[in-house]
């Protein structure tokens, strides 16, 4: 039976983020006996229960990581390496020493955009360098993997689409993860959408994630294979907005500006859109469903839901109004401006009068 984990030995590696703290929480309620390494608890404190310890530390101390690994852990789970220079640390520490390394990874280690949707485990992953954050996760995997082909550990690969829960953003925007555009929809701005809002999108509750990769620890079926786990409900950008602004009871004033202006006018805070966001992104989750029994649980609407309430009993969100976001505004002025003017030229230029 997949996840049979009673009386298991695990480490989780970053067990107090979005993912890492429902996975703890699944891991306790199986019954295993659950060591998180963390430098901080950054979403939420896990009660403090029998079966459930914590290390603090960071992985890149080699000392620290060592002195953990004589633990004997049977399993290492790992939602915290982003560097192949930390993953080759890991695969020399725990070689030999555990049955099983389980990796999350992300779905941005796949080729964008990519050449056939749904896109598949197999498919191409060969991430631009300049999306530094998805060239590095491809860099950790190609690790881990020749390290199960020699044998140092079985090692099995989790590879999330976007996950989101309450006290993060539901909803990414076109400069990443502040929640500013939540305000602006709230308080009936207007708020950019990259292109024409029609690239697909999905955005899965963090939650219903935490089964399937439990169900992958110490399941032999699962070693040596990667798995995409994404939200089965696929949507336009434009009709995720929507949703939320729903929610909100709010009417959504969009403004569409190309991700390659955007990313010109603000090559940081852009990035994201650029490189990711811009482009469908539509993963097959069939061989999840079939070996680690995933399924999408929590639909995008009930987990706004929840987010928003979170945020409306927790300090609300980013203040728009705030200095800190005035480029926002200002960009706005500057893009209706210029595309005013750019209508009245070719008017003017190809004598077109309706």
């Amino acid at each position: 039976m997949p996840g049979g984990s009673e009386d298991v030995k695990v480490l989780v590696i970053g067990g107090t983020g979005t993912i890492g703290s429902f996975v703890t929480q699944e891991l306790w309620k199986r019954g295993c006996e659950v060591t998180l390494l963390v430098r901080g608890l950054s979403r939420r404190v896990f009660p403090n229960e029998p079966g459930v310890s914590v290390i603090h530390g960071d992985r890149k101390n080699i000392s620290l990581l060592q002195a953990v690994a004589e633990h004997n852990f049977d399993v290492v789970v790992d939602l915290a390496c982003y560097e192949p220079q930390d993953a080759e640390a890991a695969v020399q520490t725990f070689a030999g020493r555990i049955e099983q390394y389980l990796f999350v990874s992300t779905v941005d280690v796949y080729t964008k955009p990519a050449a056939v949707y749904p896109v598949t485990e197999d498919a191409e992953r060969n991430p631009r360098k300049s999306f530094a954050y998805a060239w590095k996760k491809a860099q950790c995997e190609e690790v881990f993997f020749k390290a199960h082909r020699e044998k140092r550990f079985a090692v099995t690969i989790i590879r999330p689409a976007h996950t989101y829960c309450e006290g993060v953003t539901p909803l990414l925007q076109v400069f990443g993860w502040t929640t500013d555009h939540l305000d602006r929809i709230q308080k009936g701005k207007p708020v950019i959408i990259h292109g024409d809002g029609t690239s697909l999108w999905s955005s899965l509750y963090a939650e219903d994630l935490a089964v399937p990769l439990a169900n992958a620890l110490l399941t032999p079926l699962a070693y040596g294979k990667a798995y995409n786990i994404a939200s089965e409900e696929v949507m336009c950008w434009n009709r995720l907005y929507e949703i939320v602004a729903d929610v909100m009871g709010m009417p959504l004033r969009p403004v569409y500006v190309p991700a390659k202006v955007l990313g010109q006018a603000f090559p940081r805070k852009a990035l994201w859109c650029v490189e990711n966001f811009q482009y469908s992104n539509v993963f097959s989750v069939g061989l999840a469903k079939k070996d680690l029994g995933f399924a999408t649980r929590t639909s995008y609407g009930d987990g706004v839901l929840r987010c928003l309430r979170w945020f409306a009993e927790n300090g609300g969100f980013d203040d728009s109004d705030s200095p800190r976001f005035d480029f926002y505004e200002r960009f706005l002025r500057a893009w209706e401006t210029s595309m005013r003017s750019l209508t009245e030229t070719l008017v003017r230029s190809t004598g077109i009068v309706e």
